[in-house]
């Protein structure tokens, strides 16, 4: 049997081997005597043995340990720390153009006639175009006119225009920022009514001066003007609409009445114009009834109001008041 003991010693690294070999025994001799005699000698001390020769080593030079700074040094109770956040540089916007302004929108006069020409007139700041528009009695955009920022422009104003003259400017730039302003140039009234006391506004027209006719009935009147060709149909019954207007469709020639209808004494059937529509006409019979006179002629006159909407019809009465019929066949009274 081999045993190798290996161990190091100290710092310079020499191995030292320890063999030590054992011979396997001999076969054992028999002297006379029974003892056994020894056939190998006892093996030397074993000598330690170096493997290699020592070497020196250099000692290594210790490297300098880097001392950290303010910011990176960190305690471990105060953790990791934020990086700091990066400010963005402001660029400031160009400062925008000014939005347009008109600093005045006018006429050379402040009131006029129907059938006059006036000047319209007007400066603006900040725009690259403007459009002038007259104003419908409605209110609503009418005739347009494209025009510069700052400038002027003649305007004849309809003989049949009656109350105001109204127009709006719009001056625009190029980022479509607008400037408006409105003009009103007031209307002198050429008209005056057929009757007093007359209403506080200027009539449409003058007075209207034609033949008309006017009958009653047992529940309202009827009433004819030659120049128009219209019947109005005034109901007293209380019902809606409160008067009614038709087309007088009766020519010279045509049956005058009819001949099959009787009425009851002391009342009538309407003729001509007014009995064809008594007759034809739904409900016109049924809400008036029968005539309790006949149909008279007179010389009348007509006049309305000059509103945009909803006017009023003002008929000279054959006592020689006035009928008034308000709008839309809403109401209608007798001005005496």
């Amino acid at each position: 049997m081999k045993t190798v003991l290996s161990i190091s010693i100290g710092v310079v690294g020499v191995t030292i081997l320890l063999l030590a070999a054992c011979a396997a025994p001999a076969p054992i001799a028999t002297s006379v005597s029974g003892w056994p005699t020894p056939t190998a000698a006892i093996p030397a001390t074993p000598t330690l043995t170096s493997t290699r020769a020592p070497t020196a080593s250099a000692t290594p030079t210790p490297t300098a340990t880097p001392t950290p700074s303010a910011e990176s040094t960190l305690s471990e109770a105060e953790g990791p720390r934020a990086s700091p956040t990066p400010t963005a540089t402001l660029i400031p916007s160009p400062t925008p153009a000014p939005e347009p302004v008109i600093a005045y929108f006018r006429a050379n006069v402040t009131e006029a006639d129907p059938g006059d020409t006036i000047t319209l007139e007007w400066a603006s700041s900040g725009g690259a175009m403007a459009t002038l528009y007259h104003l419908m009695p409605s209110g609503q955009l009418g005739q347009w006119w494209e025009v510069e920022p700052s400038g002027s422009m003649d305007y004849a104003i309809p003989a049949e225009s009656r109350n105001w003259e109204r127009f709006v400017l719009f001056v625009l730039d190029d980022a479509d920022r607008v400037a408006q302003a409105t003009l009103t140039v007031i209307l002198r009234c050429p008209d005056s009514w057929f009757f007093s006391p007359a209403p506080d506004e200027c009539p449409s027209s003058p007075p209207i001066l034609t033949d008309g006719a006017e009958q009653h009935f047992e529940h309202g009147l009827m009433l004819w003007n030659r120049a128009e060709g219209w019947i109005h149909v005034l109901f007293d019954d209380g019902l809606q609409p409160a008067f009614k207007t038709f087309l007088d469709e009766w020519d010279e020639g045509e049956a005058e009445l009819d001949p099959g209808i009787v009425p009851p004494a002391g009342l009538y059937q309407p003729v001509r114009g007014f009995g064809l529509v008594w007759r034809e006409q739904p409900g016109v019979r049924d809400r008036l009834g029968w005539a309790v006179d006949q149909e008279q002629g007179y010389p009348t006159a007509t006049q309305r109001t000059s509103r945009y909407k909803y006017n009023v019809t003002y008929i000279k009465a054959l006592d020689g008041g006035v009928w008034e019929l308000g709008p839309e066949g809403s109401e209608w009274r007798h001005i005496p």
